[in-house]
C-alpha cells in the first residue's frame, strides 16, 4: 500500500464581496515508497523494488561494473559497490540517480559507515580507505595481494570495522591477519596472526569476536575474541571449531569453512554457520559448544526475529526457521523451499534479508533470473513473488524514499 499525505489549504469567505471567485491553491502530493535497491551483476544496473505494490519501480545505471551491493550510505545517499571497477557509486534515494562517485586506486569490497566518515575495504588489494564526501584517502595497508589460502574465495579483505571514530580495524585474508589502524597513519599500529582469515568481525558487552573462515582440509573455523584498547589487539581466546566437543558427526575438515555469525538477541551465545550446513551455538564467556543444528548446504548468514531463528542457506533452495527461545535446545519449525534444483557456481540466496512489518524480504537467484520474495513471519510461508528476468541480485538495502508530485 502506498501511504498519500494530501496538502491543502481551507479558506474562509469572511468579508469577501458578492461575485468574487476564491483562488484555488495548488494541491501537492507526497509519496511514500518502501523501495529496495539491489546491483544486478548482470546488466551493471540498479534496480528499486516497490514493496507494497511488489513491483519493478524502475532501473538505473550503476555507471560501474559488477555491482555486488547497494549499501548504507550518508542521510539520503546509498553506496553502490563496483566490485570488478574502481569506483563506488553515491546514489540520491530522493533522485533515484547516481549523483556522484568516488574513484579509488583498488577495487571495493564493501563499505561501514560511523558518525563522521564511511571506511571501504577492497577485494583486490589487503586495503582500505577512508571516504569522506566523494573523496577516498589514501590507502591503509602494509602488504600486497597473494591468493588467500582460507576458505571463502579471493577477496582480498574481509568486512570493514570500525574501533571508535578514529581507530578502525582491516582484516587481511591474504595473510591471514587482524590490523588496527587510526585515522591518518596508513600502517597497523597492531597486528595479529590468526589461524585462518577473518571474514568479519561483531560486538558486543566490550569485546569483538572474529568468524574465522577456515582452510579446507588444513584448519577448521573458528572464533577469535579479542578486545581494543589503547591502541592494542588484546587476544582473549582463539578457539577453533574442531577443539569442539559434541561436533556432528558429518562436520568434515575436506568441506568445512564459515561465513558469519550472529548474536543471540535475548541470551549470551553466538549462532555460526558452516559450509557444509551446520549451525553451532558456543557461550561467549567460553565459546564452549552448546547445541549444534542442521541447516541448508552454506548456511553462511542467520537472522533473528524476536525468538525466530532464520537461516540463509547460500547453496541451497530453501531458507530454514526454527525456534531459538532456548539457545541450547533450539527446536526445527520448518523449510521453505523457493526451488527444486541446486545451480552451480550460483549464489541461490542473497546476502541480506529485510524484515518489514512482519514480512521478510530477500532475493532468490536462479541460472537465469532473480526472483524477490515477500515471506509471512506469523504464518511462514510466500506472501508474494515477483520474478525479474535475466537479473542476478545479490546484495540489497532498503529505504523509505519520498516523491513530491
Amino acid at each position: 500500500m502506498k501511504y498519500y499525505i494530501l496538502v491543502f489549504s481551507v479558506f474562509m469567505l469572511l468579508g469577501c464581496e458578492h461575485g468574487k471567485m476564491m483562488e484555488e491553491e495548488v494541491m501537492t502530493t507526497t509519496v511514500i515508497h518502501k523501495t529496495l535497491y539491489y546491483g544486478d551483476i548482470v546488466s551493471d544496473k540498479v534496480v528499486m523494488l516497490d514493496i507494497e505494490s511488489m513491483k519493478l519501480r524502475d532501473s538505473i545505471d550503476s555507471n560501474g561494473h559488477y555491482p555486488y551491493e547497494v549499501s548504507e550510505g550518508f542521510g539520503t545517499d546509498l553506496f553502490v559497490i563496483n566490485r570488478k571497477d574502481y569506483t563506488i557509486g553515491i546514489l540520491d534515494t530522493y533522485t533515484n540517480t547516481i549523483a556522484d562517485a568516488v574513484a579509488l586506486d583498488f577495487s571495493p569490497r564493501s563499505v561501514k559507515i560511523n558518525n563522521l566518515d564511511a571506511f571501504l575495504t577492497s577485494s583486490n588489494a589487503p586495503s582500505g580507505a577512508i571516504i569522506n564526501g566523494n573523496i577516498a584517502s589514501a590507502a591503509y595497508s602494509d602488504s600486497s595481494y597473494v591468493d588467500p589460502v582460507s576458505y571463502g574465495g579471493t577477496n582480498a579483505t574481509g568486512h570493514p570495522v570500525w574501533v571508535d571514530n578514529n581507530y578502525f580495524l582491516l582484516l587481511d585474508r591474504t595473510e591471514n591477519s587482524l590490523e588496527l589502524y587510526v585515522k591518518g597513519n596508513y600502517l597497523p599500529i597492531d597486528k595479529f596472526k590468526t589461524k585462518s582469515s577473518i571474514h568479519h568481525v561483531m560486538l558486543k558487552n566490550g569485546y569483538f569476536y572474529g568468524i574465522e573462515e577456515g582452510e579446507q582440509n588444513v584448519v577448521s573455523p573458528g572464533i577469535l575474541k579479542f578486545s581494543v584498547s589503547s591502541g592494542k589487539i588484546n587476544i582473549i581466546q582463539e578457539r577453533l571449531l574442531s577443539e569442539l566437543s559434541g561436533l556432528p558427526s558429518d562436520f568434515l575438515p575436506a568441506t568445512w569453512g564459515a561465513h558469519h555469525g550472529a548474536f543471540h538477541p535475548t541470551q549470551e551465545y553466538i549462532y555460526m554457520g558452516s559450509s557444509e550446513g551446520n549451525v553451532f551455538v558456543l557461550d561467549l564467556a567460553t565459546l564452549s559448544l552448546k547445541d549444534t543444528f542442521k541447516s541448508g548446504k552454506g548456511v553462511g548468514h542467520i537472522l533473528f526475529h524476536n525468538n525466530l531463528l532464520i537461516t540463509t542457506n547460500h547453496y541451497d533452495t530453501f531458507k530454514s526457521f526454527y525456534d531459538a527461545a532456548n539457545p541450547v535446545s533450539n527446536v526445527f519449525i520448518k523449510n521453505i523451499y523457493f526451488d527444486t534444483k541446486v545451480y552451480a557456481d550460483m549464489t541461490m540466496q542473497s546476502h541480506t534479508t529485510h524484515i518489514v512489518e512482519n514480512m521478510m524480504y530477500f532475493m532468490f537467484n536462479t541460472d537465469h533470473d532473480s526472483t524477490l520474495y515477500e515471506i509471512d513471519l506469523d504464518r511462514l510461508h510466500i506472501y508474494r513473488a515477483l520474478t525479474l528476468d535475466n537479473h542476478t541480485c545479490l546484495m540489497g538495502s532498503f529505504v523509505e524514499s519520498e516523491d513530491a508530485m
